[in-house]
């Protein structure tokens, strides 16, 4: 059996998580690798064994040697890439957002269902082991129906000033709201009716990266649930850990809390003082095998191809999500609750 043909369009953290997954599946060779940066995608080729590498998407997506790709770019970046892969009839895995604006959005779901390729979006959240199992109980009943909740998704200033050359270009709305919005909607497997929102800026633009510095809002579902969530981008860098992630329900019969950030059987104290150490995101494995729910969602990908297996999240969900995260970027705006779609 011939094995499936990747290629990873952006070298950075996430296209490197990408390309350890395609390098390592039976089923999979990283075939090409691409980025702006030529250094940087031959940087990438070399540490990974790909045989190509190109500064130009079009060259790698209309390569013969590439029967799919994953787009793993900043999120405003995402659109005209996907849209070239499913003109092309070739298999698209895109990182969240699937796109920045509901029209883009739509574009690409009716390119998807016109195109002999699969597109999936990477909400890798959804096979996180703590979150999978908040689902199940809430789909279970074992709270009865969701009354309220919250939500919180945020980083610590490191994000937007150290990590993210194009913060400025996003925000921790779309950054880190996206995962947020997806993960509420697998739990609770109900569409988000209307949002309200409110938003502040100052502490990013005085350092030099001019974004909104938090979002609030409140989700309310069609079944009646509302979830208040935060996204935030000012968070001190004295945190053990520079994501703050914390989920909790209300429901009619009982409570269900998750604390996905971190795990506290490992600490520890360096010079910045406690900090946490990830082991369920990815975890040790054989040569042939992955490891951890980043990870995992990357081979829902490929077993979605290969094997038939269902979408991990396809592109209506990757069109809500931005219908969502649009709807709160107008309320902000307008200052008054906006109906969703």
């Amino acid at each position: 059996m011939s094995k499936l043909r990747m290629g990873v369009i952006g070298a950075g953290l996430w296209g490197n998580n990408h390309a350890h997954t395609f390098n390592v599946l039976p089923e999979t060779e990283l075939a090409g690798v691409c980025d702006l940066d030529e250094g940087r995608a031959l940087k990438m080729k070399e540490s990974f064994g790909a045989e190509l590498a190109f500064t130009d998407y079009e060259k790698l997506i209309n390569s013969d040697s590439i029967d799919a790709v994953s787009v793993a770019t900043p999120d405003f970046t995402h659109t005209p890439i996907v849209l070239a892969a499913l003109k092309a009839d070739k298999h698209v895995l895109s990182e969240k957002p699937l796109a920045t604006t509901v029209k883009e959005a739509e574009e690409i779901a009716e390119a998807a269902a016109k195109s002999k390729g699969k597109l999936m979006v990477d909400f890798h959240n959804r096979v996180n082991p703590i979150l999978a199992q908040v689902r199940d109980m809430i789909q279970n009943g074992e709270i009865g129906l969701a009354r309220h909740g919250s939500a919180r998704l945020s980083n610590t200033t490191y994000v937007p000033f150290e990590m993210l050359s194009w913060a400025k270009k996003s925000s921790a709305l779309w950054f880190l709201g996206s995962h947020l919005v997806d993960v509420l909607r697998f739990i609770l497997a109900d569409e988000v009716e209307r949002v309200y929102a409110v938003a502040r800026s100052g502490t990013l633009a005085k350092g030099g990266v001019d974004t909104k510095d938090f979002h609030s809002s409140i989700l309310e579902f069609s079944k009646g649930t509302v979830v208040t969530m935060e996204n935030s981008w000012i968070l001190s860098k004295d945190n053990p850990s520079l994501v703050d992630f914390k989920i909790e329900f209300v429901g009619e019969k009982g409570q269900v809390q998750a604390d996905p950030t971190h795990n506290g059987g490992l600490r520890r104290i360096v010079d910045g003082g406690l900090r946490y150490n990830d082991y369920i995101g990815i975890s040790p494995t054989g040569e042939t095998r992955i490891g951890g729910f980043v990870l995992e969602s990357i081979a829902r990908f490929v077993d979605s191809v290969v094997r038939g297996a269902p979408l991990l999240a396809d592109a209506g969900d990757g069109l809500a999500n931005t219908r969502i995260l649009a709807a709160i970027e107008e309320s902000v705006a307008t200052g008054k609750a906006v109906t969703v779609g």
